[in-house]
């Protein structure tokens, strides 16, 4: 019964290609024999692009790349037989819910970003109209729920999953600090002010003054990558500071392996960032900001290291803390995997959200 049920189920997801965090949403359900369509207003990535070519023969793609495919998405979204539209990121693709079918059920997932940076009156507006004809919300933090109830969402209505993370996948073959007498520290948020990675740039600055045997990896790309590089060349950083660009999930797996200590130095996230998630799934040292969920997640000492949002200072002195105290380290190390792997499961927290769904359909 449950397998006719999946049959019959017609997926729409509206999301971003250049995310790799909305690809892999998308494949547990393409794997699941479900019918999918996927609509996108970006392109891929280089990230992206290899993850979606594995699976792109077995979904629907629409895009917004001419007149004649806006033409047909907007088509599709007024006369489309589908069960439910599921949104990742309430940008503005979430305007195309205005097209939507009136027989399909509307899920909203928010991120962070989109609902608690740059607040206008538009935005505003726009979202309690949103929530108000959605008829589920899934997101993966308290915060999030509660600003969504406060513009319109009914709290009966909501829930809390994961994005969840493969431990399989994301597992170690290799142990930190086991490289003789070098340590790498890395860094993979996107190049934009609300992950500040400047403050990890100047704390490598600090550490590079006073040792000569740590280096840092920042992968990743964003409007700041400039910016970022003329800050390394002037400070005469090259040689301790490396910048990897995007990486695909193989580059990415390696970076992890690569790495003994992680570093996050967001300003602000929804809950768990998947990338923090990754990190400590791969057993590595962490060290992030102390904002928005994460000390729900980390405890200080036990799984993690918490520093203060932008305080350079503090975060160049847990650097070196994690280094000089290497067995402490790994301990800890140790634990934020086992945290992982038994409450952020990618199988486990998907395996909740196919529940969601047939739970919605038959109301």
């Amino acid at each position: 019964m449950a397998k006719e049920f999946q049959r019959n189920m017609h997926i729409v997801f509206i999301a971003s290609c250049a995310s790799i965090h909305s690809i892999r949403w998308i494949n547990y359900f393409v794997n699941k024999k479900i019918k999918i369509s996927l609509i996108s207003l970006n392109k891929t990535n280089h990230t992206t692009e290899l993850e979606l070519k594995k699976i792109k023969n077995k979904l629907s793609i629409y895009s917004f790349d001419n007149l004649k495919n806006i033409f047909k998405t907007v088509t599709f979204l007024v006369l489309g037989n589908y069960s439910l539209i599921h949104i990742h990121y309430l940008g503005w693709h979430s305007l195309l819910t205005i097209f939507k079918s009136p027989k399909s059920k509307l899920i909203l997932t928010p991120w962070g970003s989109d609902l608690l940076i740059n607040k206008t009156f538009f935005k505003e507006t726009w979202f309690k109209i949103l929530f108000r004809k959605a008829d589920y919300l899934i997101c993966d933090s308290e915060r999030l729920k509660n600003e969504s109830i406060r513009l319109g969402m009914k709290k009966e209505h909501t829930s809390i999953s994961m994005f969840g993370v493969d431990t399989n996948i994301y597992s170690k073959t290799r142990q930190i600090f086991s490289e003789r007498n070098i340590y790498f520290i890395g860094s993979n948020r996107n190049l934009e002010s609300v992950y500040d990675v400047i403050t990890f740039l100047k704390a490598a600055k600090s550490i590079s003054e006073i040792r000569s045997d740590v280096f840092f990896l920042i992968a990743g790309d964003g409007s700041q990558k400039e910016s970022f590089k003329n800050f390394v060349k002037h400070h005469k950083l090259s040689s301790h500071i490396k910048f990897l660009g995007s990486l695909d999930k193989e580059e990415m797996l390696e970076f992890y392996n690569k790495i003994d200590i992680y570093v996050s130095t967001s300003l602000s996230d929804g809950g768990l960032a998947a990338s923090i998630a990754e990190a400590m799934s791969f057993e590595r040292m962490i060290i992030i900001s102390n904002n928005s969920d994460n000390k729900f997640w980390i405890k200080n000492k036990k799984n993690g290291y918490l520093f203060e949002s932008k305080d350079h200072k503090s975060l160049t002195r847990l650097i070196l803390q994690a280094i000089d105290q290497k067995g402490t380290s790994i301990k800890i190390a140790e634990s934020s995997r086992d945290l992982i792997k038994n409450n952020y499961s990618y199988q486990k927290e998907m395996g909740k959200v196919i529940k969601k769904y047939k739970r919605i359909l038959n109301q």
